[in-house]
């Protein structure tokens, strides 16, 4: 029987979610975690099929879950949920395969993206359609401050700094600024992780607002 994470550090979204379920019983097991740290935990132990996940949480959040999940788990489906979502981020989510649920939402509203997702399988719902994309959009979305590393085969390692949701500096091999966000965004299968920002300072060196690098970045992409 299929498995379903729900992690959430509402304790109350997390009992209403727990007795609406148990009608489809007959159809996945259900676990639950507070937060994403929890949540980890549990996916070293045992096997998931579906992790639903808040983005906005204490210790680990859902992006650092996200990250851990595309990188370790690629082909377990992700539905997210988040009460900052616009149609401009949820419309970009559905391309890469995650779907979106947006709060308050009604735990049958959540049910019936659980049966749908689990329907559909792991190919259909795969974590390796995150792109980079999506993860900086989730990020200015959520309004985080972090240091995002982006690691790929045939690239150096690139860092992408974020303060408060806005982009301020971006490192790629020799690159730096907005030609080692763009040269970062372009790459395809990445992974994807977050460290804490360094205490001293950074200068924002990056000017130019996310959509209108990524918006470039793919230009450049589509003409090579």
């Amino acid at each position: 029987m299929d498995k379903v994470l729900i992690v959430d550090d509402s304790v109350m979204l997390i009992n209403y979610l727990e007795a609406h379920f148990k009608r489809y019983k007959d159809k996945f097991y259900l676990v639950t975690a507070n937060d994403g740290l929890e949540a980890i935990e549990i996916l070293k132990k045992e096997p998931v099929s579906l992790l639903v996940t808040d983005l906005q949480m204490p210790k680990v959040d859902g992006l650092v879950l996200l990250a851990y999940a595309h990188k370790y788990h690629p082909s377990m489906s992700c539905i997210v949920m988040s009460a900052h979502g616009t149609p401009k981020i949820k419309e970009a989510l559905q391309r890469d395969i995650l779907k979106f649920i947006e709060k308050p939402f009604t735990a049958e509203e959540l049910a019936q993206a659980v049966l749908s997702a689990l329907s559909k399988g792991a190919p259909g719902g795969s974590l390796s359609g995150i792109s980079i994309v999506n993860f900086l959009q989730m990020v200015e979305m959520e309004q985080k401050t972090c240091l995002c590393e982006v690691d790929s085969p045939k690239n150096p390692k690139g860092f992408f700094y974020f303060k408060g949701g806005v982009l301020h500096h971006a490192v790629c091999g020799n690159l730096k600024g907005e030609e080692a966000a763009m040269k970062m965004i372009q790459i395809e299968n990445a992974t994807i992780s977050f460290r804490e920002p360094p205490e001293r300072p950074i200068p924002r060196v990056i000017k130019t607002d996310l959509i209108a690098l990524i918006l470039e970045a793919m230009r450049l992409r589509d003409e090579t």
